[in-house]
């Protein structure tokens, strides 16, 4: 900053060289300038284009929720058997007495518990927000085609005209496991901004370096030279203002009869001692 401070001084006795100086830096900065914003485009282009599940920040904070989500499990685990009275008890069919997560499922429900009942404890059990949200597609999978059943018009009415379907509105409330799935798209949605965020923060500022402030800090030197170093315009820019040479003419003139004053006042001393 002082030699920055010093030339600009130096430069204020020559008008003309400042405002051309000033011209030269401005013109390298424009062209520079789209370079960088390019850049800096591309930048975020580059976060928009994919979505790193394998990051080692999205990672850790996958692995937090997986956490949180079995931990969850376990305590309504915990809860579930004090939840029903101890008194009551289940026979089975060789007359062992059953707990009610042993009970045999309903009659219409037992090919499809025998059909996805491992993988589903796999996915459940295991506290995989992918296998969670996986079970959650399907339920809703089940509930839009109970929609479109119930109302078979709207389809078709949307495919006439190719227009997208209007949203059919749910007047029920979301169930414990889908308010939990919204909750880990919401946690996973943010943690990734976070990371998104976090980049960008650190590398538009090193291409804005790189690309525009270095650039022009290697190249002003030679840009100057080229520009400005001419036999015909070292004159009108060495060119001082009027102001800085008016107060040149009265400094040595000032000068001058400061000169004098003290030479008489020399003079006046020697007559005195003689």
């Amino acid at each position: 900053m002082s030699v920055v401070s010093l030339s600009l001084q130096e430069l204020l006795r020559f008008p003309k060289l400042h405002d051309a100086i000033v011209e030269v830096v401005t013109s390298l900065l424009r062209k520079r300038l789209p370079v960088t914003n390019e850049m800096v485009h591309n930048l975020v282009a580059i976060e928009l284009a994919y979505i790193n599940t394998k990051h080692p920040d999205f990672a850790d904070a996958c692995g937090l929720m997986n956490n949180n989500i079995e931990e969850q499990r376990r305590n309504r685990m915990r809860e579930l058997p004090s939840s029903v009275p101890r008194e009551k008890s289940f026979k089975g069919p060789g007359g062992q007495s059953l707990s009610p997560t042993e009970l045999p499922p309903p009659e219409g429900e037992g090919p499809k518990a025998a059909g996805g009942g491992p993988q589903g404890d796999q996915d459940g059990g295991t506290g995989n927000w992918r296998g969670m949200l996986k079970k959650g597609d399907e339920g809703m999978g089940g509930d839009r085609s109970m929609l479109q059943t119930s109302n078979p018009a709207s389809p078709q009415r949307g495919h006439a005209v190719n227009l997208l379907d209007v949203p059919v509105p749910v007047s029920r409330k979301l169930s414990s496991r889908e308010q939990r799935d919204c909750e880990v798209i919401e946690r996973l949605i943010k943690s990734y901004f976070l990371i998104v965020r976090k980049n960008i923060q650190d590398s538009v500022p090193k291409a804005v370096m790189h690309f525009l402030v270095n650039h022009v800090k290697d190249s002003l030197q030679s840009e100057l030279v080229g520009q400005l170093y001419k036999a015909g315009l070292l004159d009108d820019l060495l060119t001082e203002s009027e102001d800085m040479a008016q107060r040149r003419n009265e400094a040595a003139d000032m000068l001058k009869a400061l000169q004098k004053a003290s030479q008489v006042i020399a003079e006046i001393r020697e007559t005195h001692l003689w």
